[in-house]
């Protein structure tokens, strides 16, 4: 049956709701007069708020401040009526009578509290902040591990270079005339996601404001004079083998722009949740004894949905050529004028290989490497797989959905030639958290112990090659042990 979704369901609701609150001109009581204070101050004094402060004693960056001008109301003792009037209230005075006193105030008028440094007593929590204003990234971790907000705001520091402050201010100066000139949201969406990334937003980072502006407002006039792309397309994108950081940057910008997504089973809700909230969400995954949906199905709708004028993204795991009937799904659109391109992605091979280790190839040991279905469209194809071909363990021999037939294709690998002691492995959900994985010879990998999963999407990998991962050297030694 088809299944639509619009979102991966969250492993776990979020403890706070995040949101960007205007301060600018309102009151907001700040209680304390220590350093711990006097940094939310600064915050505060950033935002706009017009800070009444809370502190019988003041140290040296506080008094800073209220010499200064920027906090001009001050009270020396705490009464109720304080909280009259105030959007949110911030403690941080370290005095856990005066917290619960404010606290018991602020709850009977509905004002939200902060209590620095003690999350279970906060209404709301104030994130780590990357400020390239107007753009403002807040991280949160729910007041539970404020170092990794802050380590996590800083590699997003190196990820958001500080030019993206100006691109913004210049998208932001655009954007009436953007929108005065084009009708539709999809049009708006597609020239913002034209000009806000890829090599033309690199060189607006680079331009002063106005200039910037300027050549928004030209590749409007280009956009508008043919530049849309109004057929629409299909992207056949590689997922990789189920990790979002092995993702290509074409990837994943593929997946963010998509109007709708078509994906198999084996792609992941971390890679789905990179697409936009209002993204279409339909899984067409085949996975074995399970009901699918059929091929042709899927080929109608990628057609039809292009047509339309939709960006079409068909996701697949790991590279869409290797197993992935891309090549059936292009000939279908190319034959019905649908324009097609292609993102790679990491196949299973590769990402189980380097999560083991294991090359691929290796001087003296392993000359080249075959990529084979132990699993074809008939039980004949299947049955016709010329073995004495594939048993040289000079080659490493990645075989794609085979582990239901692992006692047969072991049997027909030595029948053929292989020697019984060739190392093997056998490993299931390469590149992911649960990923297994069962080393052995050939002759006896059918005998390992089974898998935690025995549904898994699995892979199996043979040839001298797989003794230089650093997992065979148990099983080497057990096999000496047993000689």
């Amino acid at each position: 049956m088809l299944h639509l979704s619009s979102r991966p369901d969250p492993a776990s609701p979020m403890p706070y709701f995040p949101l960007f609150l205007d301060l600018r001109g309102r009151s907001v009581l700040l209680a304390g007069g220590g350093d711990a204070a006097a940094s939310k101050a600064r915050l505060l004094i950033r935002a706009g708020a017009d800070i009444l402060l809370l502190a019988a004693e003041v140290g040296e960056e506080m008094l800073e401040l209220l010499e200064s001008g920027a906090i001009r109301r001050r009270e020396t003792e705490f009464r109720p009526e304080l909280l009259d009037g105030v959007t949110i209230a911030m403690d941080g005075s370290g005095d856990p009578d005066l917290t619960d006193r404010i606290r018991c105030a602020a709850f009977t008028r509905n004002v939200l509290v902060n209590v620095v440094d003690v999350p279970e007593q906060c209404d709301f929590t104030v994130p780590a902040i990357l400020d390239r204003s107007p753009v403002v990234v807040a991280v949160s971790t729910g007041g539970g591990a404020p170092a990794l907000a802050r380590n996590i705001r800083q590699r997003l520091e190196a990820a958001i270079p500080a030019g993206y402050a100006s691109l913004a201010r210049a998208a932001q100066r655009a954007r009436h005339g953007v929108r005065h000139t084009l009708s539709t949201t999809r049009d708006r969406q597609r020239f913002w996601d034209r000009v806000l990334s890829g090599s033309l937003a690199d060189r607006l980072m680079g331009m002063d404001e106005d200039g910037a502006v300027a050549e928004i407002m030209a590749e409007l006039s280009r956009f508008t004079a043919g530049g849309r792309d109004e057929g629409g397309a299909v992207t056949l994108v590689g997922a990789g083998p189920g990790d979002p950081g092995l993702l290509t940057l074409h990837a994943a910008r593929a997946i963010g722009s998509a109007d709708i997504i078509l994906h198999d089973a084996l792609v992941p809700d971390s890679i789905l949740a990179l697409a936009r909230r209002e993204t279409r969400l339909v899984s067409v995954g085949k996975r074995a004894g399970c009901r699918s949906v059929p091929q042709e199905f899927t080929n109608r709708l990628m057609a039809t949905c292009a047509k339309k004028g939709l960006r079409v993204v068909r996701l697949k795991g790991g590279d869409p050529f290797i197993f992935g009937r891309a090549g059936e799904e292009a000939e279908f659109l190319r034959s019905h004028g649908v324009a097609v391109t292609v993102i790679p992605g990491i196949t299973a091979a590769m990402g189980a290989a380097a999560q083991l280790g294991l090359p691929l190839t290796h001087r003296g040991v392993a000359r080249s490497m075959r990529v084979v279905t132990a699993h074809c469209r008939t039980s004949g194809e299947t049955d016709a797989i010329d073995w004495t071909k594939l048993a040289d363990p000079g080659t490493t021999l990645a075989l794609y959905m085979g582990r239901d037939r692992l006692g047969d294709i072991a049997g027909s690998l030595i029948k053929a030639g292989l020697p019984p002691d060739t190392p093997a492995a056998l490993i299931a959900n390469a590149c992911r958290p649960d990923a297994e994985v069962r080393f052995a010879t050939i002759a006896a990998l059918p005998h390992a112990p089974a898998l935690t999963d025995p549904g898994a999407p699995s892979l199996i990998l043979v040839g001298d090659a797989v003794a230089h991962a650093p997992g065979w050297a148990v099983v080497g030694m057990e096999q000496v042990s047993a000689a």
